[in-house]
């Protein structure tokens, strides 16, 4: 899956951890939103079969979570969530695309459908129509960014660490797609999922603004 998709099945699946952290929602859709990406930070050559597999993706997971344990001492729901949506990433792409769940002991890969098709696309732009239903009546995303100042400096620290690499990686996947993202039955199904991209990144970025600002708490 690409990464919009990728995004909006985490969502689906992590909704109870979402709705648990109320009043850190901006911090939860952050994790999941950086976490759900994660084995993508090592997508080249054969590092995908390390963070496309169970073993591999653990070891990225403690590398990421044992700084932002250290530096930002999030709740232990942050922390499930930021788990369960890694491993989505590799549901997804066994789904649509491929994963090799069982490296170093075996290299071969598991696909279901293929990615970057017609099929592919519609998927995700199913997903994330879901999705954004959701979270636009249901969550109240606007209220979440007005908690944030409200955060401590540990939960801002944590807001910020998650929303910078995450602006990064939907820009640069964003261009990515625009390159590869060409054959038949794509079409408008394309572009709305491009469109897709610039949300995201919107979103990362205003969370990553919002964890720079002042808090009450100073």
């Amino acid at each position: 899956m690409w990464l919009p998709g990728h995004v909006a099945f985490s969502f689906l699946i992590c909704i109870p951890f979402i709705v648990y952290l109320k009043r850190e929602r901006a911090l939860a859709l952050s994790y999941l939103m950086f976490f759900a990406l994660l084995p993508d930070f090592l997508h080249l050559g054969p590092l995908r079969f390390a963070s496309h597999s169970f073993v591999g993706l653990a070891f990225m997971l403690l590398i990421a979570l044992v700084p932002l344990i250290v530096i930002s001492r999030p709740r232990a729901a942050l922390v499930l969530l930021a788990v369960t949506a890694s491993y989505t990433h590799l549901m997804a792409d066994g789904f649509i695309g491929s994963v090799a769940p069982f490296w170093p002991w075996s290299t071969r890969w598991f696909q279901i459908n293929e990615f970057n098709s017609a099929y592919d696309i519609q998927m995700e732009l199913v997903l994330l129509a879901l999705s954004a239903v959701i979270l636009v009546i249901a969550m109240r995303p606007w209220e979440a960014l007005k908690n944030v100042s409200t955060y401590s400096k540990r939960e801002r620290r944590g807001l910020f660490l998650t929303s910078l690499p995450m602006a990064a990686m939907s820009g640069l996947q964003g261009v990515y797609f625009i390159i590869v993202s060409e054959g038949p039955g794509l079409g408008t199904a394309r572009t709305a999922l491009l469109a897709a991209f610039g949300i995201i990144f919107l979103a990362s970025s205003i969370l990553l603004l919002a964890s720079i600002r002042g808090s009450r708490y100073g």
